[in-house]
């Protein structure tokens, strides 16, 4: 019982990081299920349960049933207090390609090169749509609610199996049009749900608003939704498509139980060398205490600089985290507690005097000015024959000058004129990517969520993995 009291006044305890900000739910975890240890108490259910059964257990008599919210519901109540909107679903309607039944106000294409991160991608697609639909429903003069319906699908183009996005609204909560060419008869409905077999329950959830979009459509059907903005209003700076904040478990990153290491630990500054690679280094953040984010440099032998970036989730049970945009085993990288890591046939090793590293969230309004860019690829051909598929993200991009504009925290557009293959303006809006509710410094483009900006910080970025930028003004 003294480590009990000595934890309840707020003594340090063995193991525990003096100087941390203060412990978080594990942290409480681990008292509660010391205390119902000394009690004789199943240290079962949630932490609510444990602690209603201790109380009983000291005081006598039965444990008073917990309220315990869905995992859902748990997260949005980070903004309790505030009148929120709402997403209500009004199911499936047919829909044509060659005579669509609302106006179509988005597109966006995944050809999918990156298999892993297909989810990923389609929902940074219906984020980015539905961002864009609140910006026009709060823009229109006295419309608090609208329709919002969306078509996604997959077909192939030459030899890439493209994922395609529509998104289509109203500012008008009245508008029917969407039920133009009906709804789906039996069959229609049976082939939709063999479709989705399989395949885990879809749930985008919104910072502000309550409810779900758990159905994005198909190629003949769009799924359609009444969209309700919150009484209260919208921060502008904030943006309308990112998710609840992660629940406060989801952002420990200290000390684990289980003997794993945690992701504080494993943060810092790696070295490596091996061939074709010279001075590779990484750097690792942590996500929580199951997610990290990486950042690589290199120089590759005849070709140059290089670099990459990745959110990468803790396979279970291990210290080994999987890039997720790939399942080749050579692209995991597992840490050790000496302070060294093994990708593939690459070794690494923490820098000397290396510092425990903690995420920072670039804000987009701090990557506003003037950037130069540059692509180093000496070797032209294979450039020449990826820039034939998609010639904006590969040779066009030799010399950039660009400018930055922010639209709020997680997005910015980016205008300007490449120097050497292509004299046209170009304007495009880059959005923040958050995994699994996480913020992270990787920014996708709007029409192609594969092409990913990676932000080390205000002044730098690269697109992986030959594209390099810096801000200048």
């Amino acid at each position: 019982m003294a480590a009990v009291a000595a934890e309840a006044d707020g003594a340090p305890l063995w193991g525990q990081v003096v100087g941390q900000p203060e412990p978080g739910p594990l942290m409480d975890e681990r008292v509660l299920r010391r205390l119902c240890g000394m009690l004789d108490v199943p240290a079962a259910g949630s932490l609510a349960d444990q602690a209603a059964a201790c109380r009983a257990a000291l005081l006598g008599g039965e444990p008073e049933p917990a309220a315990v919210a869905p995992r859902g519901q748990e997260m949005e109540r980070a903004y309790d207090g505030t009148e929120r909107g709402s997403i209500e679903s009004l199911g499936r309607w047919n829909e044509k390609r060659d005579d669509p039944a609302m106006p179509i106000k988005f597109k966006a294409e995944d050809p999918l090169l990156d298999k892993c991160n297909a989810d990923r991608n389609r929902e940074t697609m219906v984020r980015v749509g539905f961002g864009k639909f609140v910006d026009e429903l709060v823009q229109t003069k006295g419309a608090s609610s609208g329709i919002l319906a969306i078509s996604t699908w997959e077909e192939m183009r030459g030899p890439f199996n493209v994922t395609f996005s529509e998104v289509s609204w109203s500012a008008s909560p009245d508008d029917t049009s969407y039920r133009r060419h009906g709804a789906p008869d039996e069959a229609a409905r049976l082939r939709a749900e063999a479709k989705r077999k399989g395949k885990g329950p879809l749930e985008i959830r919104f910072a502000d608003f309550e409810g779900v979009v758990h159905d994005i459509g198909d190629k003949e059907q769009m799924a359609v939704y009444r969209v309700t903005l919150p009484s209260g209003g919208l921060d502008a700076d904030k943006w309308a498509g990112r998710p609840p904040p992660p629940a406060p478990e989801d952002l420990y990153t200290g000390p684990r139980r289980d003997g794993l290491l945690s992701t504080e630990e494993i943060s810092g500054d790696y070295r490596c060398g091996y061939f074709p690679f010279f001075g590779h280094s990484m750097t690792v953040v942590p996500h929580g205490p199951d997610m990290i984010e990486t950042w690589s440099t290199c120089c590759f032998f005849l070709l140059g600089p290089m670099a990459t970036g990745a959110v990468r989730p803790r396979d279970p049970g291990t210290n080994a985290f999987r890039d997720p945009q790939s399942q080749d085993p050579n692209k995991i990288v597992t840490f050790s507690a000496d302070g060294t890591a093994k990708q593939g046939c690459g070794d690494y090793k923490k820098r000397p005097g290396s510092q425990k590293r903690t995420f920072q969230k670039v804000d987009a309004r701090d990557l506003a000015g003037k950037w130069w860019s540059c692509c180093c690829i000496p070797l032209g051909p294979p450039c020449l024959l990826l820039s034939t598929i998609y010639p904006v993200y590969c040779t066009a991009r030799r010399a950039n000058c660009t400018a930055k504009t922010a639209l709020n925290e997680d997005q910015y557009e980016e205008s300007g004129r490449c120097c050497v293959l292509d004299l046209s303006d170009e304007s495009r809006t880059h959005t923040r990517l958050y995994v699994n509710g996480h913020a992270t410094n990787a920014f996708a483009g709007s029409s192609h969520p594969f092409a990913v900006l990676w932000h080390r910080d205000p002044g730098l970025l690269w697109q992986p993995p030959f594209i390099f930028a810096k801000k200048v003004g």
